[in-house]
């Protein structure tokens, strides 16, 4: 049930003939887990706060640094080398104290992310990394939790919507980790950051879209933005029946850590 302040609050929301008050009442009662809170993570959280999700889980087991600021909006300059979980924490309390945060200051892994995942309605992924995008597309199959996974690079993202079974998965797409060093990341070729924005912002839209029951979206499909030219491509993927996961003869069985191949230079 919705407390009168809440019902102040949320009005906005409640005035959508998509959300009503029952709308937004279920978006009180879900829980979604955020798997990264930098650049795309930052937009995402406080979208999902503002929004009234009753339950939100940080996932971060990294330190804000001084060149995140030009991306990761949660934070000010005196965040820098505080721990991004609970920094991130703290900013979307203060923004909405009706709901219920957990911050967890630690590295997904196989042992640790059944335990993380477990009850959660939806995932939200924004990491940086192929090891951990990986690792939460199989786990996300395995646990049968819906999945928004995102990315972004210079001045162009990606949005992918997967739900496990029904869906292409990430790796009917990627189908495995790239060998170590052979993409850049942003560190290495940069991005400007209100695409992080951008990208985060269509993440925390199409959650919101999912938990109200709203079917049309991005489940199923690939969304390409490039900033450059202000272009968006939707692109329904199929799946690919050849899916190490996924497929007609899946060889994964279980959740397991994703340890990319070094690349061999000589």
């Amino acid at each position: 049930m919705l407390t009168t302040p809440e019902l102040t609050r949320y009005s906005r929301n409640i005035l959508l003939s998509e959300v009503g008050r029952k709308g937004q009442e279920k978006l009180k009662d879900s829980i979604v887990t955020v798997v990264g809170a930098g650049g795309l993570g930052s937009p995402a959280l406080y979208y999902l706060a503002a929004a009234g999700i009753g339950e939100i889980r940080i996932i971060d087991s990294d330190k804000v640094d001084l060149t995140n600021l030009q991306r990761q909006i949660l934070y000010s300059t005196s965040s820098v080398n505080k721990p991004k979980s609970q920094e991130a924490a703290d900013v979307i309390a203060s923004l909405n104290s009706n709901i219920k945060i957990v911050s967890h200051n630690e590295r997904l892994n196989a042992s640790n992310i059944e335990r993380i995942f477990e009850g959660s309605h939806l995932i939200l992924e924004g990491s940086d990394n192929f090891e951990t995008k990986f690792l939460v597309n199989d786990a996300c199959y395995f646990l049968n939790i819906p999945l928004i996974i995102a990315g972004i690079l210079r001045f162009e993202g990606q949005v992918l919507g997967i739900k496990p079974k029904q869906t292409f998965c990430y790796r009917c797409v990627f189908h495995s980790p790239p060998d170590a060093d052979s993409v850049p990341n942003c560190a290495e070729a940069g991005v400007i950051g209100s695409v992080a924005g951008l990208v985060g912002s269509i993440q925390a839209t199409e959650s919101i879209k999912y938990l109200l029951g709203l079917e049309q979206g991005l489940f199923g499909s690939i969304l390409s933005v490039d900033a450059k030219t202000m272009e968006f491509r939707k692109i329904s993927i199929p799946k690919n029946k050849t899916c190490p996961l996924c497929g007609d003869n899946p060889s994964i069985a279980k959740i397991e850590d994703i340890v990319l191949k070094s690349c061999d230079w000589e």
